[in-house]
């Protein structure tokens, strides 16, 4: 965690480099300027319950987490710019250090391809955002978080000309890529003051659980973007399985129907499950009434964490170790994660039934 200084000629915002949920950035991001509040962490456990998954015009399953463009409106203030926004915009650096001077961390979308240390630098277009969270005139760089040239997340500084230049370049790109750069090309946001910490209302967890359970569909809390990119025809709750289950055929087939991603959002989404319930138990004081059920959830999270290594680990060798976005092609390891998955799939679905109606009987 950084905890943020200034000085005549530098601020840093405090931010946390976290490993709740981290597959996509529209989540990440905002997380990283959220939980280094202590005061706010318990605001998680009303978040990032109920799933969907639809195809991507890329023909890849998408699986996500069910909440609104501005999840966290309730703990922070939210300016989201579009390109046609930013037009009034002189100078990218000005605009990102005053914002920062008012508290607003500064979400923009550049070129990657003029990025030093991003995958594409030099090598091939691509559109992708950088929180910055700081900035120093003395040394002429701004300060943020955005991933290397391995996927890793880490801090980073971008000389003031560099981050211009990748901005500007990033222009010209708006008319060819997703419509989200275009929608979203700048997100700023300054976090709510609190003195007393977050009270997450079990009410609120409970009625999203059930609603995951029983695939309860809510077109309302799609995002505006990807429905642009992929429409409404969504599969919610447990019921991603069955497609999920489907692409996996389909990919031992040679199709490239999955990638990473989706592994690695449902393990983090079982881990979440069993932390928010163990944070609920402990707050209702049955822990030690459910805690049989909880480890049985718990074994579910295990096992879906597996799932997500075996599959990082055959799709970074079928890509020669240079991406995990890649098509996975070693069928023996696809099998496996299909059997693991069929067989917790319906694991999770007896064990959450039964702490839903323990729940419900506190």
């Amino acid at each position: 965690m950084f905890a943020g200084q200034r000085g005549e000629t530098m601020k840093c915002l405090p931010v946390k480099i976290h490993n709740m949920y981290t597959t996509y950035l529209h989540f990440n991001f905002p997380l990283c300027t959220l939980l280094w509040n202590d005061h706010i962490t318990p605001w998680l456990n009303e978040h990032f319950i109920h799933l969907y998954t639809m195809m991507h015009n890329t023909g890849v399953c998408w699986v996500d987490m069910l909440e609104t463009d501005y999840f966290y409106s309730d703990v922070s203030e939210i300016i989201d710019m579009t390109s046609k926004d930013m037009e009034a915009v002189d100078d990218i650096v000005s605009f990102v250090i005053d914002n920062i001077d008012r508290d607003f961390y500064a979400t923009i979308y550049t070129n990657e391809y003029y990025l030093p240390g991003r995958g594409a630098y030099q090598r091939y277009t691509h559109m992708h955002q950088t929180l910055l969270y700081g900035y120093d005139k003395d040394r002429q760089v701004l300060i943020g978080i955005g991933y290397d040239g391995r996927q890793r997340f880490i801090e980073s500084e971008y000389p003031f000309e560099i981050f211009r230049e990748a901005y500007e370049k990033g222009k010209l790109e708006y008319d060819h890529d997703f419509c989200w750069v275009k929608m979203h090309t700048a997100y700023l946001n300054r976090v709510y003051r609190r003195t007393q910490s977050f009270e997450a209302r079990i009410g609120v967890f409970m009625e999203k659980l059930r609603q995951y359970i029983h695939e309860e569909p809510d077109e309302r809390l799609l995002r505006s973007d990807n429905v642009i990119e992929m429409g409404k025809n969504a599969t919610y709750g447990m019921g991603i399985y069955t497609p999920i289950l489907d692409n996996l055929t389909a990919l031992q087939k040679g199709e490239f129907t999955h990638d990473y991603r989706t592994f690695h959002l449902l393990a983090e989404h079982k881990r979440g499950l069993y932390q928010k319930m163990k944070y609920f138990a402990a707050q209702k004081g049955i822990y030690d009434k459910i805690a049989d059920l909880l480890a049985e959830y718990e074994a579910v999270s295990r096992s879906f964490e597996n799932v997500r290594l075996i599959y990082l680990r055959y799709v970074l060798a079928d890509n020669h170790y240079e991406s995990i976005i890649g098509q996975l092609k070693d069928k023996a390891a696809i099998g496996k994660v299909y059997e693991i998955i069929c067989d917790n799939a319906h694991k999770e679905y007896e064990a959450l039934i039964s702490l839903y109606d323990t729940f419900s009987a506190v």
